[in-house]
């Protein structure tokens, strides 16, 4: 610990005196030297007991020498007994007398000073108030050792990895995964024994070679995949990485071991889970995307006859609001069993996102294609709900999309289906709609701007410019809540764009549009302008509110938004602090010096910032020890099937500790169950948000107290 720092904590000073005035000089030498110190004063015997016996800290102690009813021995004795460590300082009166000096050092005290050598004195208290804090900071040290010891130790005995510890080529230490992955009791079968005899014979020649290298630093990979041969001579597929540790002390060498026999097999299972919606089963939207994609990109000879059919549950908000989220995926479950009882032999659904189903059908005429929809809108309809009751009854509005010549371009057909979805939808629900681009087109003709049935890019563009300039978007809020106890009431904010009937126009269905027609940076600042007007009237009702604001590439490298931003906040009387802006990790790599120049502006405003889908690209670690972040938002990846998928609990814990070690805070995205919750909890992110909690909505009442 340098002097600096030293000189900054105050010292308590314990002084066995007779003389105040000698006390106060004491005191004062050790202030000149850039000291505080807080002196306490003891006369008798009494009293200096009593204090050294008290839970009252003192890092030093000064005994003057011939101080009546104390003497010098008594006043050793009793600060070894009661304050062992604390250093104390003899100063005698006249001059220099050696069997003074040996007695004292004899017993115990650090130094004998003489009271008229000032100088010698403010060295001698100097020294030992470093080598008395020095002497602090090892115990805490050797105490955070044996325990980070102890909970390794821990981890070791309980980890599901195979870890063991050789020393010269012999076991020594072996945990209960490792025996057990050998066909071995218990660690007496395994001592003294050497690790070469657990490899298969045809590996042992590569085996001892990559040993050589790794013990002259030669090979950088420290890990060698082989056969390893357990205790009744079966051999397996096996990856062995080594790493030097030490136990009680001695130097070693840890050893983990993979066994890669079922890997491939392991890997087919992970595909075949990554690609399917973990709620209903069905292949989620990336797979239907996929798949989708494959047909757009046959010729047209080879194709069937082909329909997409896009399926919105009209109620599922309603249905979770009045039974609860557990209610709404009963009801998906259901749908997804009625819909499929409906389907062809070749016919392919897939869960599309939150609230809708997509289909391809080979009935891909078209009205062969719609009298199939209005089959699916039927049986949904008329089914017995079992698990939900029938006051919860679900609806569908289906939109119908026909393939054709020109139908290369799988969001077209994604689009087409969702407008004619959306058209059903705003004619109250409940029915189908065939997609028809005539009429599409017609509708433009006639001045509705706004109609999201639009079909290129430059339609898409208009209709965004015109949502911009009128006011058809529409912001939706949901909580991020704390899993600490933190009361704060935290909402991310969503964009909704409303088309020529009002109805909701989810975000990836027209941002790709905004950003290819550069118009995201408009789209932001109309996003910031609302929300700032909604957070004012939020905290003019005297709530705590503070909103997370998501901020675009195109927003990143605009030079005059934090100005832009500046203005806003004054004309609205608004603070900084009530907002905390968010960018996409990918956006953040792509544009860091542009990300990290806007970052530190808007710290200087007070506003908070977070990093947004973050832990899938590698070293993430550098963005969060270059950039100036406070929280740390996981892509949605972790959360999906986190409850019984273990690599991604491991992942989740592997980088919220690194977002802990960085001092920031972790928010989990995309919670959707209690089982992720519990783990979420285990793991110690801070901060989660999903439909567990609350849809996106336009209210901002979200309960966080009875959370």
């Amino acid at each position: 610990m340098n002097r600096s720092m030293q000189s900054e904590e105050a010292i308590n000073l314990l002084v066995i005196e007779e003389s105040l005035s000698d006390t106060d000089t004491f005191a004062t030498i050790l202030r000149n030297a850039g000291y505080p110190t807080h002196p306490t004063r003891l006369d008798n015997l009494e009293q200096l007991e009593e204090t050294l016996k008290s839970d009252e800290e003192f890092d030093m102690i000064f005994y003057g020498e011939n101080t009546k009813g104390i003497e010098m021995e008594q006043a050793i004795r009793l600060a070894g007994e009661h304050r062992p460590g604390v250093p104390l300082i003899v100063i005698a009166k006249k001059g220099k007398d050696e069997k003074l000096m040996f007695n004292a050092m004899r017993l115990g005290a650090r130094d004998v000073v003489i009271a008229s050598e000032r100088d010698h004195l403010h060295l001698a208290a100097v020294r030992e108030i470093h080598a008395y804090r020095d002497r602090q900071q090892l115990a805490e040290l050797r105490n955070q050792l044996r325990e980070s010891e102890e909970r390794a130790t821990l981890l070791v005995e309980n980890s599901r990895d195979a870890i063991a510890y050789v020393h010269e080529g012999m076991y020594i230490h072996a945990n209960k995964s490792y025996l057990d992955m050998f066909g071995y009791v218990d660690m007496d079968d395994l001592m003294g024994m050497p690790i070469m005899d657990m490899v298969a014979p045809e590996d042992i020649k590569p085996f001892k070679a990559f040993l050589r290298s790794l013990a002259r630093g030669k090979n950088e990979e420290n890990k060698l995949s082989l056969h390893c041969r357990s205790s009744d001579g079966n051999t397996f597929d096996a990856e062995m990485e080594f790493s030097p540790a030490t136990i009680e002390g001695e130097p070693c060498t840890q050893v983990i071991i993979h066994d890669r026999s079922d890997s491939k097999e392991l890997e087919k299972k992970l595909r075949q889970l990554s690609a399917m919606d973990s709620l209903t089963g069905l292949p989620n939207r990336d797979t239907f995307l996929e798949k989708l994609e494959e047909i757009t990109e046959l010729p047209e000879s080879s194709r069937n006859p082909q329909a997409m059919l896009y399926i919105l549950v009209d109620n599922l908000q309603e249905i979770r609001s009045k039974g609860g989220v557990s209610a709404g995926d009963a009801a998906l479950k259901e749908i997804t069993e009625i819909i499929s009882s409906q389907m062809g032999d070749n016919d392919y659904l897939a869960r599309f996102g939150e609230h809708t189903f997509t289909m391809l059908t080979d009935q891909g005429k078209t009205e062969s294609a719609k009298e199939f929809g209005e089959k699916i809108r039927l049986a949904v309809d008329d089914h017995l709900y079992q698990s939900i009751g029938q006051a919860l009854q679900p609806t569908c509005s289906i939109g119908v999309a026909i393939f054709s010549a020109k139908s290369k371009d799988p969001q077209a057909l994604i689009n087409q289906g969702y407008n004619a979805c959306s058209s059903a939808h705003g004619d109250g629900g409940n029915r189908v709609a065939l997609y028809d681009a005539a009429q599409a087109l017609a509708s433009k003709a006639k001045g509705k701007d706004a109609d999201a049935a639009g079909v290129d890019d430059n339609q898409m563009r208009e209709m965004i410019e015109y949502a911009i300039d009128h006011d058809k978007f529409k912001l939706v809020y949901q909580p991020l809540v704390s899993l600490e106890g933190d009361s704060r009431e935290n909402y991310q904010v969503m964009l909704r764009l409303l088309d020529n009937k009002d109805q909701e126009i989810f975000p990836e269905n027209f941002l790709t549009y905004a950003e290819r027609g550069e118009l995201m940076g408009k789209v932001d600042r109309w996003v910031i302008s609302h929300a700032v007007t909604e957070l004012v009237k939020q905290r003019k009702d005297g709530r705590k509110v503070v909103f997370f604001i998501t901020l675009s590439a195109q927003t990143i490298n605009d030079d005059s938004l934090l100005l832009w931003i500046c203005d806003c906040l004054r004309d609205m009387e608004a603070r900084g602090a009530w907002i905390t802006f968010q960018i996409h990790e990918e956006d953040m790599r792509a544009h860091t010096q542009k990300a990290k120049k806007l970052m530190e502006g808007l710290k200087k405003i007070g506003c908070q910032l977070a990093v947004d889908r973050f832990g899938r690209l590698p070293k993430y670690e550098t963005l969060l020890k270059h950039l100036p972040i406070d929280y740390v938002k996981m892509d949605k990846y972790f959360a999906n099937g986190l409850a019984t998928d273990q690599k991604r609990q491991d992942e989740l814990t592997e980088l919220a500790n690194a977002v802990r070690e960085f001092e920031m805070k972790s928010v989990a995205v995309g919670v959707e169950d209690a089982n992720s919750l519990a783990v979420l909890w285990t793991i110690g992110v801070n901060y989660i948000q999903g439909y567990y909690l609350q849809e996106p909505s336009e209210n901002i009442n979200f309960d966080f107290s009875s959370f």
